[in-house]
């Protein structure tokens, strides 16, 4: 049983595509599977031999250099003389130039397509839909994403498969610490796990605590991610609430943070399928988050927790205040995220998934 797995790049297992290819190499190579896991540029953490396989850097840096195409056809044939047959494709350029050259070398390529397109430019779309003819299979991770890529990449349905991430059962998460509000006179943890970028909207989220403040309702918001943070302290600091909003930073275990939230957030103006609101719901606890993308398919309104329409302050605000006033609400909706997550999105589930793809396109594969 033989996969390539190749990549533009591989930065960090931290992030959300790269942790869940970790998992499938894992997951795959558990069951006896031999991995080729290849990269196409370079980073410090693939020179740092710390993946769980060796990684082969293909030294590819530009998608219209026909010296990246030949070197990505000279790999296919290394690989297919060795009895590969097919390799999963992530990211951009990868999935532009690894199709047709892979197929010239008599190996199928399935792609994999993880957020709402925001990365479509005209020239990635035309090339995409030249090259997209020697896709065998396009992986999804949300219905969401599946109709965005049916629709802009022009490939015909029974080659789109939704597979949701998978994740580790509730039982490998460390013991949660005390939240605050089960202390008598602490204030509820209302807390996001986002980078601080325009498109994750913190703005309307610091907007929201700040109305709750004002309207004397004991809370902290904790907002931890990377990015530049003087925008965002001004933003607090004109609305007088720095005494109850802490600026965390980027996290490489951002568990251990969600594990005190009363009342976790994420309020994008657009999500493919958010890994932070997974998270959120493997540590039981209630979710609020905007109506777009993916998100709807994994919480479910009323009963996990609750979504409110993009960008609509008021709506989040009373959203909040609703489940700071109810606690037993709050667990409850927890439980029943925790719940859902387990049934859901396992890693089994989502490893099997994947083979089932992988035999229905290359059957050979299973017996390699």
């Amino acid at each position: 049983m033989k996969l390539a797995i190749i990549m533009d790049r591989y930065d960090s297992p931290y992030a959300g595509t790269e942790s869940q290819v970790l998992k499938l190499v894992e997951g795959l190579t558990a069951r006896g599977w031999s991995i080729r896991f290849a990269v196409f540029r370079s980073t410090d953490f693939t020179l740092s031999d710390q993946f769980s396989v060796p990684v082969e850097h293909l030294g590819v840096q530009s998608m219209s250099s026909p010296k990246s195409w030949w070197k990505v056809y000279q790999y296919a044939r290394s690989i297919r003389r060795q009895g590969y047959t097919l390799v999963h494709v992530f990211f951009n350029d990868a999935s532009v130039i690894c199709p047709p050259m892979m197929g010239l070398a008599g190996i199928k390529t399935v792609i994999s397509r993880r957020d709402m397109g925001f990365w479509y430019t005209p020239k990635y779309l035309r090339a995409l839909r030249l090259t997209g003819r020697w896709v065998s299979a396009a992986v999804c991770n949300s219905r969401a994403v599946a109709e965005i890529t049916l629709r802009q990449e022009q490939l015909e349905t029974d080659r789109v498969h939704v597979i949701y991430n998978g994740y580790p059962d509730a039982s490998t998460l460390a013991d949660s610490p005390l939240n605050n509000s089960e202390v008598p006179g602490c204030p509820v943890i209302i807390g996001i796990v986002a980078n601080l970028r325009p498109i994750k909207r913190i703005f309307d989220l610091i907007e929201a605590v700040a109305r709750l403040v004002s309207g004397g309702f004991p809370v902290e918001l904790h907002i931890v991610g990377g990015g530049d943070q003087k925008p965002y302290m001004s933003k607090i600091q004109e609305l007088g609430i720095e005494a109850s909003v802490s600026l965390i930073g980027s996290q490489p275990d951002a568990e251990r943070y969600i594990q005190t939230f009363d009342i976790a957030v994420l309020c994008s103006e657009t999500e493919g399928f958010s890994n932070a609101i997974i998270e959120y719901m493997r540590c039981a606890k209630p979710v609020v988050c905007t109506q777009t993308g993916g998100n709807p398919e994994i919480v479910e309104d009323g009963v996990t927790g609750y979504l409110v329409p993009v960008g609509d302050v008021d709506t989040l605000t009373e959203r909040l205040r609703h489940l700071i006033e109810m606690p037993d609400l709050r667990v409850s909706m927890g439980k029943a995220g925790q719940e859902r997550i387990h049934s859901r999105y396992s890693l089994a589930d989502m490893l099997n998934r994947h083979i089932d793809v992988y035999d229905r396109i290359a059957p050979e594969v299973m017996n390699s």
